[in-house]
């Protein structure tokens, strides 16, 4: 179980990195700067957020639980964004706006904004998963399988609600903390996507 770090030790790397040896700190840093950039017309206080949960999971390096933090943290981001996005056309009758994180996406995939093909990620994904399947001697995926868009309006809200309503401690590696935050920034890219140009 994790300790608060020792003072001494406050700025080594956390020796927990040293099993994923080709993720070094340089590593990191070109994958969240490749792949977590936001546009440029998101508003300020969602890509303060979101820099926030990127930083925190760069300092992951330092402190490993803190790649879990921010993948759980990616997912507060998305519900912030569609809800910046989205503003409630009612609120409770306590002022409240009572739509959740299922809510909001699906509202975002009615509005044309939530799109499989908008999902650069995907695109790789497919790819690894064509070429595992190949490897393995697998049948190839169904071109029919369900639209990425609605299992993550399916499984995104599950996800959001098993770290914030915790049963248990959990420490994921790095790369699966990693993945929602390339989604958090796909999602919040698509919900303000750059002007056609004609």
């Amino acid at each position: 179980m994790p300790s608060i770090k020792n003072r001494a030790q406050f700025l080594e790397p956390d020796p927990t990195n040293k099993l994923f040896p080709a993720l070094t700190l340089d590593k990191h840093y070109e994958i969240v700067s490749e792949h977590c950039a936001l546009r440029d017309g998101v508003p300020e206080n969602v890509r303060n957020y979101f820099n926030t949960v990127v930083t925190l999971y760069l300092y992951g390096w330092l402190y490993y639980p803190f790649f879990t933090m921010a993948g759980f943290l990616s997912t507060f981001v998305v519900e912030m964004a569609l809800r910046v996005r989205f503003p409630p056309k009612k609120l409770s009758k306590k002022g409240l706006d009572l739509r959740y994180i299922g809510t909001l996406l699906s509202e975002a995939k009615q509005a044309g904004l939530l799109r499989d093909e908008d999902f650069p990620s995907l695109k790789n994904h497919k790819a690894h998963s064509a070429e595992l399947n190949r490897a393995l001697g697998l049948p190839a995926a169904s071109e029919a399988e369900e639209p990425y868009a609605d299992r993550l309006i399916r499984w995104l809200p599950k996800v959001r609600n098993d770290f914030a309503h915790a049963k248990m401690e959990s420490i994921l590696p790095p790369g699966m903390t990693l993945t929602p935050l390339i989604q958090a920034a796909e999602i919040i890219n698509q919900l303000w996507p750059n002007p056609k140009t004609p």
